[in-house]
């Protein structure tokens, strides 16, 4: 009579050891499941059951079911999708004594030796230990085959009764749920046997029980004296099988569909710690430089990695984008390209390159996607510019644009960053009325030529704030971080206006920027 039987691990691992493998030794796991763990886990839950039913079940039929189980042929289907998953590593509590163990610590006093008493505790030790486990797909399960004349309906029957009980295999974590398959279901063929010889250099050895083994054998504890010296628990022996062979999957590259132009790209952000809004200017000015190094390098062919040694056709071809022309004078009217960070909820999402009229060309995006296909760092620079880094994943351009970059119109818009006025407007703490932030928000709205320059209500929706400021060079000195006092705001036009807006200093790296508050429906 054949057996099926179908195995899920609802948390998609299998965490168990072979036989006498120190798990730091092991590089697989056990895999496949071995018929003796499973012939030791139905004796285990046959005494579960054996309290609850009534009547009450007879030992012959307990040493009958487990004479089936050892003598009986196995095979399986193993998912082809299975595989070997990083090792845990954790420290489990082990002895209980004092810690430190000596109480006393030894002293030399004017040539003598003085015990002085030590601060102990009584607790636990710890013991690190490595956790191997096989990763299994939740939705393709593995197929038992199990087979031998002795089995009868009423042996699969109480099978079923310790299967139904069976809540975990190999250890503790490995939850899982087994039951035997029966009617009509497609099952899929056997694509692992186990041989009592090697067949390939790749085989792996799986502890079987044997034949005679007997009842004592199968229940005997694993610190049993007799076994814990062994090579093999007793009524045990080795058989070996093989994994089952799948087609390498290889990946499909799909061609790439460019655009000729974009007014926007969007990289989402990646962290492990996130950039705060002050560190804004400091992320954008990093993946900015590092496009340029980009562009200068494919208008170059590789000759020149920076502006400075560019020639000074590359110069003029690239003004758009670094902000300058080839004589390293500033562009007017706000042509060039800015950058922006997406905040939701004070988490950076994603990072936005900008340009207005004819957008980025080919090589342009050529070189937005090189900057982002390496790291970026947000911190200061100097030994510590690694510790903190950000990596970009470019989307799609069917990801709609965030809020304020999407053509929407409102009349009310308020900060994603703060807002840091180009000039002082504060004098020994008092508000410089030419030059109060109502004042310069209309002046460079106006500049900007945007419709409703004039009478813009402005209110401060926060407590101000810190930021990283970019400072342009200046005679005798380079262009450097540093900080300013940056305002939340909230602006509420006369009129809608469009954007995206974005206003005061370093707002083409980042600050500055207002999405539109649209009211529901």
């Amino acid at each position: 009579m054949r057996l099926v039987l179908r195995q899920r691990f609802p948390l998609g691992r299998f965490h168990a050891t072979r036989w006498r493998i120190n798990p730091f030794d092991e590089p697989f796991g056990e895999w496949p499941p071995s018929p003796w763990r499973f012939v030791r886990s139905i004796a285990a839950r046959w005494y579960q059951w054996q309290r609850e039913a009534v009547p009450q079940p007879s030992s012959s039929e307990f040493e009958e079911l487990l004479t089936a189980l050892c003598n009986s042929t196995y095979s399986y289907y193993l998912p082809l999708n299975s595989r070997k998953g990083a090792a845990l590593r954790q420290y489990q509590p082990v002895e209980f004594g004092w810690k430190p163990p000596d109480k006393f610590k030894k002293k030399k006093v004017s040539g003598k030796d003085v015990s002085i008493p030590v601060k102990a505790m009584r607790m636990y030790g710890t013991s690190l230990v490595q956790d191997n486990y096989v990763a299994v797909p939740v939705d393709d399960p593995v197929w038992w085959f199990i087979e031998d004349h002795r089995w009868t309906t009423e042996l699969a029957r109480l099978l079923d009764c310790c299967l139904e009980r069976l809540t975990y295999f190999g250890r503790a974590e490995s939850f899982t749920t087994i039951s035997r398959v029966v009617g009509p279901e497609q099952i899929p063929l056997p694509n692992c046997e186990l041989a009592a010889a090697r067949r390939s250099s790749s085989s792996l050895w799986v502890v079987v029980p044997e034949g005679e083994a007997t009842r004592a054998d199968i229940e005997r504890v694993t610190d049993d004296p007799s076994t814990a010296t062994r090579s093999l628990p007793r009524g045990a022996r080795i058989m070996y099988a093989d994994f089952p062979t799948s087609s390498v999957g290889a990946e499909t590259v799909l061609p790439c569909v460019q655009a000729a132009t974009l007014n926007v790209m969007q990289f989402a952000i990646a962290w492990n710690v996130p950039p705060t809004v002050r560190d804004t200017v400091r992320l954008t000015a990093q993946f900015r430089s590092r496009a340029l190094r980009e562009l200068v390098k494919i208008k170059t062919s590789g000759s020149a990695v920076s502006w400075s040694t560019a020639p000074g056709s590359v110069r003029a071809a690239i003004a758009r984008m670094i902000g300058k022309d080839a004589s390293g004078n500033p562009l007017s009217g706000h042509r060039h390209a800015e950058f922006f960070v997406w905040f939701d909820s004070c988490r950076p999402t994603r990072i936005i390159a900008w340009r207005g009229g004819s957008g980025f060309d080919a090589d342009e995006q050529a070189a937005l996607l090189g900057a982002a296909s390496a790291a970026v760092s947000w911190t200061t620079g100097g030994s510590t510019a690694d510790a903190w880094k950000v990596n970009l994943l470019p989307l799609d351009t069917a990801v709609p644009a965030p809020a304020g970059f999407d053509g929407t119109n409102a009349n009310v818009w308020e900060s994603v960053t703060p807002f840091v006025p180009a000039r002082h407007y504060l004098r020994r703490g008092n508000v410089r009325r030419s030059e109060s932030l109502p004042q310069q928000i209309c002046r460079e709205l106006s500049q900007r030529g945007l419709d409703g320059s004039d009478g813009v209500e402005v209110e401060e929706i926060k407590s101000p704030t810190w930021v990283a400021t970019h400072f342009a060079p200046r005679q005798g000195r380079r262009s450097f971080i540093g900080d300013s006092r940056g305002n939340w705001l909230r602006l509420t036009f006369k009129v809608p206006v469009a954007g995206p807006l974005r206003l005061g200093r370093s707002s083409s790296f980042g600050l500055g920027l207002f999405r539109p508050v649209v009211a529901p429906k």
